[in-house]
């Protein structure tokens, strides 16, 4: 543990230039709000995700769009979050479990008064993308993944978590379980071991009926599955704990002063992929801390959006839980928590295809149609692959979107001629 916290301590000393997170400022004071997109339908808000493929894509792109003022509403940000590619889990000699940082993405980091400031001065949350390693499928990898650490390991890896935001001035993080090669998923985790030991993660009494009988594959692959979304979840319980900020301040006015506790939650997105689609409707009582530190029992409640990043699919199902307490699949994420589907920049369908999928979006029935009696809505949409606007013109195509959904057409930000956000690393 001694050598852990020098690490940490080296880490916070050696990180380039304290100007960054020294230009944040409270977090509340960092972001001007944006103000809500209400849908035509029944006035909802729903906000729009933009994921930056950094190896590719400015991140400045993402405050290029605007919706149009009206008289209801003032001119609006686009995009209410940018979620930068990629970071990595990592496992060093001793054990841990560190986030790697990709060089575009920590190229974008180290330069965060000119890449992520400007974002959050135009009110846009900026996230981290972190993924399981880099391993493919085929490979064997090391065994770690998001849904492979015990607690042990989730309490010291949140720190490093805590570490990213507070240094760089980030918002959040974007869980995505992908990449961590065939040891971090199903049937390869049965003979992982917990953190700096050898005393198996997964007792082999886990794999047993209530005789002492070996389970059948089948039944013990859909057990580690379940397992492995139960350590994620903790994972997000956790990381929702470590994040939370709380400010104390006085406002005064004449004679009075009133004292005020602003608390601030940061958001946190998980992809609906390997063991983040097979999340716990409820964290383990064993795993909550004590009720008074204000934790939230619910998997939904320390989440922003669980997000379904794959192209519009109406055969697709809704996202679901799992309830240990009825032993079944439950249809509990909330319709605001859920984005349905993703959709790709650089790929645009024709118009009716795209006011097609901005429908669907309001609607659980799969026609698209407008005549249902209950108008359902997801929270977020979520957008991928956004070029510079020289290389392909995304206005009138965002506009299909936003006029459907919001009845508000879509144009450039006045700094349109000044140059475009090229990508310069």
């Amino acid at each position: 543990m001694k050598n852990r916290a020098l690490v940490l301590v080296l880490l916070i000393l050696f990180l380039p230039g304290c100007e960054q997170p020294g230009e944040r400022g409270a977090p509340f004071e960092m972001h001007p709000p944006i103000p809500q997109k209400r849908l035509v339908t029944n006035s909802a808000n729903v906000e729009m995700i933009c994921y930056v493929d950094t190896e590719k894509y400015n991140p400045l792109n993402v405050m290029d769009y605007f919706f149009s003022a009206s008289a209801e509403s003032p001119e609006t940000q686009f995009f209410n979050y940018a979620v930068l590619a990629y970071a990595y889990l990592t496992k060093d000699r001793q054990g841990y479990i560190h986030v790697e940082l990709s060089p575009a993405l920590k190229h974008v980091l180290d330069n965060g008064l000119k890449y992520i400031k400007p974002l959050h001065l135009k009110g846009i949350k900026v996230l981290i993308e972190i993924r399981s390693g880099l391993f493919l499928e085929t490979e064997d990898g090391q065994g770690i993944g998001l849904g492979t650490m015990d607690m042990a390991t989730i309490n010291e890896f949140t720190r490093d978590l805590k570490t990213l935001v507070d240094h760089y001035g980030i918002d959040g993080f974007d869980f995505n379980d992908t990449g961590g090669g065939r040891k971090a998923y199903p049937p390869l985790t049965r003979n992982l071991t917990q953190f700096q030991s050898a005393k198996p993660l997964y007792p082999e009494e886990m794999f047993m009926d209530k005789d002492g009988k070996p389970l059948g594959d089948t039944e013990i692959e859909s057990l580690l599955w379940r397992e492995g979304g139960n350590n994620l979840s903790n994972l997000i319980q956790r990381t929702n704990e470590e994040l939370k900020e709380t400010w104390n301040m006085e406002l005064i006015n004449g004679t009075q002063t009133t004292a005020v506790t602003q608390s601030i939650r940061r958001p946190l997105l998980v992809r609906a992929v390997n063991h983040g689609d097979k999340l716990l409707s409820k964290i383990r009582d064993e795993y909550m801390p004590d009720a008074y530190a204000g934790a939230d029992a619910k998997v939904e409640g320390n989440l922003q959006f669980i997000v379904h990043d794959s192209p519009y699919n109406n055969t697709k199902p809704h996202a679901s839980l799992w309830d240990e307490i009825q032993k079944i699949d439950v249809g509990a994420v909330s319709d605001d928590q859920y984005v349905p589907f993703g959709i790709d920049l650089n790929d645009k369908k024709d118009a009716g295809t795209a006011r097609l999928w901005a429908r669907t979006f309001l609607l659980k029935d799969p026609d698209g149609t407008l005549d249902a009696p209950n108008h359902n809505r997801y929270g977020a949409l979520y957008f991928f692959n956004l070029p510079p606007i020289s290389e392909s013109n995304n206005t009138a195509y965002l506009t299909y979107f936003s006029t459907t959904l919001f009845g508000r057409t879509t144009r450039l930000s006045d700094r349109h001629g000044a140059g475009d956000y090229k990508k310069d690393w």
